[in-house]
């Protein structure tokens, strides 16, 4: 509520208190001290109704077992989703959270944590990592991350085209060891990507059990192992340049990679590459020789093995 105000904590609390009195909503006390939740009332169900707003009581919310209520396991995870959306939504970001986004889809194999549109248009798919994940788990999130990268992935009638990943700065798993979960994000991503990706880390500074005191938002490229190894196996068998047209080649089994240099556009660098004499169809520009010949080897990499396909 009014994100650019110094008073907007305590109006919030304002508000949230009328809220309680008037039981629109529930109060439920959180673990570890990490203050309450407020779910939706019956009472409040009704007067939504009135202005044609459709919501159901979440009174249903977690587990009640005498006066006891206990919140649902990933409670923590929630609080860090909705956490870095509403600072998305300070930075003048539109956002989705994961529930309204079931709310339009159903149950699909794959949810984000959220959605969300930049300024420019852009939209996000943002993932949250507050647990340590292993073996498939990982391969899967891995394979979405690179899925949506790729512009592969529809949902909400949006196309979102980059992830960003939100974590802790200062996590451990269930034996007390720290978890780095750039580090591990970044390893999976790698092994199982064909293009190499550009992601948005958004590093979390907790305040108390589960709240957010601050976000560190940075740009990354994840270099895709099968793209690397190509390339490096061009560059082992040798660049040839054509001394009439200037084209640089280097093969790699059946597929033969292409580079040269624009003409017509100094400093600009076109890629192309082929298997068997027939092109892919997906030559294209580079602002280097270096990064050419990594474009052109990436098209080698897709044509080897599409995990999508």
């Amino acid at each position: 509520m009014k994100p650019h105000t110094a008073t907007s904590l305590e109006a919030g609390s304002r508000l949230a208190r009328s809220l309680i009195s008037r039981q629109l909503v529930l109060a439920r006390r959180l673990p570890e001290g990490a203050g309450q939740a407020l779910v939706l009332a019956a009472a409040g169900v009704r007067l939504l109704a009135e202005y044609d707003i459709h919501a159901v009581s979440g009174k249903s919310i977690g587990q009640t077992v005498g006066k006891e209520w206990t919140p649902s396991t990933t409670w923590k995870h929630d609080i860090l989703a909705h956490g870095v959306l509403c600072e998305l939504f300070k930075l003048g970001y539109a956002v989705m959270p994961e529930a309204e986004i079931r709310r339009r889809v159903g149950i699909l194999a794959k949810l984000p944590d959220g959605l969300a549109r930049s300024p420019d248009g852009t939209w996000l798919w943002l993932e949250v990592e507050n647990a340590r994940k292993s073996g498939p788990h990982m391969r899967r999130l891995a394979d979405a991350i690179a899925a949506v990268s790729g512009n592969q992935v529809e949902i909400c009638g949006v196309r979102p085209s980059r992830c960003l990943i939100a974590y802790w700065e200062h996590c451990q798993d269930e034996r007390g060891y720290r978890v780095n979960h750039r580090e591990r994000i970044t390893k999976a991503i790698a092994a199982q990507a064909r293009n190499d990706i550009q992601l948005t880390f958004a590093e979390c500074t907790r305040k108390g059990a589960a709240g957010i005191s601050k976000i560190e938002f940075s740009e990354a490229t994840v270099p895709a192992d099968h793209t690397s190894a190509v390339l490096k196996r061009l560059n082992a068998n040798g660049w040839n340049p054509d001394e009439k047209s200037g084209v640089c080649k280097a093969n790699y089994g059946n597929c033969t990679a292409y580079v040269w240099q624009d003409p017509d556009a100094p400093g600009t660098w076109s890629y192309d590459a082929e298997r068997d004499g027939e092109g892919f169809g997906q030559a294209g520009y580079a602002g280097s020789i270096s990064e050419a010949k990594r474009r052109a080897a990436e098209l080698i990499a897709n044509q080897k093995a599409n995990p999508f396909s």
